[in-house]
């Protein structure tokens, strides 16, 4: 990663919340973390270890949500705020995913978007997401990527961007990727939000 970051120089460097192996296990999904002091501790410090092989400053992305850990003790918000305070990291804000997490937990989006640490804001990315319903009737949305970016995500967005001021806005499109006057559509609407804010 290094090497790649070295040859490459991107703006940015960016990583999600979220965890993937177990021992020798993979699970290729992003899971959720419980929020605790515990691992507050244990992401902190691997964000360290990698700014300090990659040299350069990361992004930690916040997460979609399908469920809560009992055990948690801190809101998502104050735990990334307190990560990018220990590390020194930035932060990159996935629109959808507050939307996505919002609803499926049944909090307020608007009052997450409120409670989080712009200052450290690098990045804002946006995306589709697709909607089903769980065993008991329940809204459930997934963060998908392979669909235009739906409307109560485009005005919480504009919400985002007003505190946030102008900030670079990357939208996601992983599958089913339509031709390109739908992305044009896609990437002309992110810069009228943008224009406004400027």
């Amino acid at each position: 990663m290094k090497h790649l970051c070295d040859w490459l120089n991107p703006a940015a460097f960016s990583e999600h919340l979220a965890w993937s192996t177990h021992d020798s296990a993979y699970l290729n999904d992003l899971l959720p973390l419980p929020y605790t002091t515990a691992t507050l501790a244990r992401v902190s410090d691997h964000i360290d270890r990698v700014q300090d092989v990659l040299g350069r400053r990361m992004l930690l992305e916040n997460p979609s949500s399908y469920l809560v850990f009992a055990e948690t003790e801190m809101s998502e918000t104050d735990f990334l705020r307190e990560i990018a305070a220990r590390t020194g990291c930035g932060l990159l804000l996935d629109v959808n995913n507050v939307f996505v997490s919002a609803t499926n937990l049944g909090t307020s989006a608007q009052d997450y978007i409120a409670d989080f640490p712009m200052q450290a804001v690098g990045e804002i990315h946006l995306g589709g997401h697709d909607a089903d319903a769980d065993e008991s009737g329940a809204p459930l949305l997934i963060d998908s990527h392979g669909c235009t970016v739906a409307d109560p995500v485009w005005a919480l967005l504009e919400r985002t961007l007003a505190l946030a001021g102008p900030t670079p806005v990357l939208i996601e499109w992983d599958n089913d990727v339509p031709d390109w006057p739908v992305l044009a559509a896609e990437i002309a609407r992110a810069d009228v939000a943008l224009k406004v804010t400027a």
